[in-house]
């Protein structure tokens, strides 16, 4: 995902060091009458679109849209000897390339001569988009099959994903119905428009990929500088922290503390939390040096909504793909406490 105006905007109230994680946060609704599928269903449905995903061979291009933002890709998927491969080739932009294997995911940034390795946290990769526990889904969504649709020129079975509350959004997923691979995944805003689309515009399946063609295609980059992600923690925050709206569903996947180019000896903690489907993150900072005001600021930008604010010498900024008021509320919430010695 690239910054955009969401990313400008946090980068001015935190500084230059939130740029290497704010990258990381990347048909048409169902028919109000939908009926829900039976748990047992659902159950299945949702495991079949997960090991269609992981399982199966595939190839092919696919498009994300967030608001006015587009970004085309190419992807390579198999399992080879029972490990799960991907390489992705982003089309748009600065050259870039991901490839993920059973171990680590690595981010290819041939302009810089970069690498970024990602080693524990697991972002969700298109069309991979269901995760283990299946039962988790089923307590924040109703799951119901509203129709049909066609897809890169395929027919797809469209599957809804409706929030049973308003803390966070519908989504939407057009599955092949021979392969039950997700072709198109929308989530959609509470007014039920379009918030990201993600879509296959051609994909195909393919005979048994060799693991040499999904190696990726820098055969230089052995010198090329190594950025490990999450970064290494900080000693010691002299803060503790507290959320006391988290919403319902929603738990951290993601904790680090990193030490900001932009002011020394000030480390921001950068938390992520996620339901499965949609995520958001908080960042907090103190408020150290000239230049920090107590400002507060809420805007939503594409997909992302975002909140800033101050709580007593720190500054709060929560940015996700879940309702303006969410988190507003995240905000708002948050309660620092400083160590004593």
């Amino acid at each position: 995902m690239g910054t955009g105006k969401s990313g400008f905007s946090i980068l001015k109230v935190l500084g230059k060091g939130i740029i290497p994680v704010i990258g990381l946060l990347i048909s048409g609704v169902g028919q109000a009458g939908s009926e829900p599928e039976p748990v047992g269903e659902s159950l299945s449905l949702l495991s079949r679109l997960s090991h269609a995903a992981h399982d199966q061979s595939y190839r092919g291009t696919y498009v994300v849209q967030r608001g006015s933002e587009m970004e085309s890709s190419k992807i390579l998927h198999a399992r080879i000897h029972g490990e799960e491969l991907t390489r992705i080739e982003v089309l748009d932009g600065r050259p870039r390339e991901i490839t993920r294997d059973g171990k680590e995911t690595r981010c290819y940034y041939p302009v810089q001569h970069k690498i970024r390795i990602e080693k524990g946290y697991t972002r969700h990769l298109f069309p991979a988009l269901i995760e283990v526990p299946y039962e988790q889904y089923l307590r924040y969504y109703d799951v119901s099959q509203v129709g049909m649709n066609r897809v890169a020129g395929r027919e797809c079975r469209r599957i809804l994903l409706r929030a049973r509350d308003r803390q966070r959004f519908d989504h939407e997923f057009c599955a092949d119905v021979d392969t039950d691979l997700i072709l198109k995944a929308v989530t959609y805003d509470q007014h039920h428009e379009p918030l990201e689309t993600l879509l296959f515009t051609e994909v195909s399946e393919d005979d048994p990929m060799s693991a040499e063609l999904l190696k990726p295609t820098y055969p230089d980059s052995i010198q090329w500088k190594k950025v490990f992600f999450p970064p290494p923690v900080a000693d010691h925050l002299s803060y503790q922290w507290d959320i006391q709206a988290l919403p319902p569903g929603f738990s951290k996947i993601l904790q680090m503390s990193i030490q900001s180019t932009a002011v020394p000896g000030a480390p921001f903690e950068h938390l992520v939390f996620s339901d499965g489907l949609s995520s958001f993150s908080v960042f907090i900072r103190p408020l150290q040096g000239e230049g920090f005001r107590p400002v507060q600021a809420r805007i939503q930008s594409s997909a992302l909504s975002y909140y800033s604010g101050t709580v007593g010498q720190h500054r709060i900024v929560v940015v996700g793909e879940v309702p303006q008021e969410v988190v507003t509320a995240i905000g708002q919430s948050m309660t620092i406490t400083e160590e004593t010695h």
